[in-house]
C-alpha cells in the first residue's frame, strides 16, 4: 500500500460540507478529455494504453481492480467516499491511498477523485445557523436524505482530482545451477 496526501482547504468564512468520492462508475475515461485536463510531465506514465497501442479511452483502474481508498482522518479505515464538514478557514489532509492490484504484468492505475461542494452560495452554516440545526429542520436529522437532496449539486460544484500510478512486476530468473568456486562444489537444481 502506498499514500498520498490530499489538502482540502475552506477559504469562505462559513462551514462548507463537502464530499470525496472515488469514481466508481465510469468504466472508461475519453484520453483527449484526460490529456487536456491532466497530462503533465510528472505522472508515473504517458497517457496511452500500456500495451503500445493507440485507443480513444483510457480504463479507470478503480472499475477495473478497486485499488483506490481514502483513509477517513478520524478512524483512519479506508473507504471509497467521505462526507465531512469544513470549518470556516480549515484544512483538512486526506490520504489517498493504492493497494497494488494481483496482477502478472505491469499495470498503468488510474481514476479521479470528485471533491464536490455540497453546500449552496447562500447557506452560511455556522453563521446564520449551525449545520446540525439545518440539518435538523430541513432534513429531520437524516445525512442520508441530505446526501440524496445534494446530489445535483456536488455534480455542478465538483472538481476533479487525477490519481495515477504504475504496478510494476520484476522479472526473475532462476539459475538452474550454480558452481562455488571456492570449495568445487557443484549446486544443481
Amino acid at each position: 500500500m502506498l499514500g498520498s496526501t490530499l489538502s482540502v482547504v475552506n477559504l469562505t468564512s462559513s462551514e462548507q460540507i463537502v464530499e470525496l468520492a472515488v469514481d466508481a462508475t465510469t468504466l472508461k475515461y475519453n484520453k483527449a478529455t484526460i490529456t487536456e485536463k491532466f497530462d503533465h510531465p510528472e505522472l508515473p506514465f504517458k497517457l496511452e494504453a500500456s500495451d503500445g497501442k493507440q485507443t480513444d479511452s483510457l480504463v479507470n483502474s478503480e472499475v477495473k481492480y478497486e485499488s483506490w481508498y481514502i483513509e477517513n482522518p478520524v478512524s483512519r479505515e479506508l473507504t471509497k467516499r467521505i462526507t465531512l464538514k469544513l470549518g470556516p478557514k480549515a484544512e483538512q489532509d486526506f490520504i489517498v491511498v493504492v493497494r497494488a492490484p494481483s496482477t502478472r504484468k505491469t499495470e498503468n492505475l488510474l481514476s479521479i477523485i470528485n471533491l464536490g461542494l455540497l453546500t449552496y452560495a447562500d447557506e452560511q452554516f455556522g453563521v446564520k445557523e449551525t449545520f446540525e440545526d439545518f440539518l435538523k429542520t430541513k432534513f429531520g436529522g437524516s445525512m442520508k436524505d441530505f446526501l440524496k437532496d445534494r446530489k445535483k449539486v456536488a455534480t455542478a460544484q465538483r472538481i476533479e482530482i487525477l490519481l495515477a500510478g504504475r504496478v510494476e512486476i520484476p522479472n526473475l530468473i532462476c539459475q538452474k545451477g550454480m558452481r562455488i568456486e571456492t570449495s568445487d562444489v557443484d549446486m544443481q537444481h
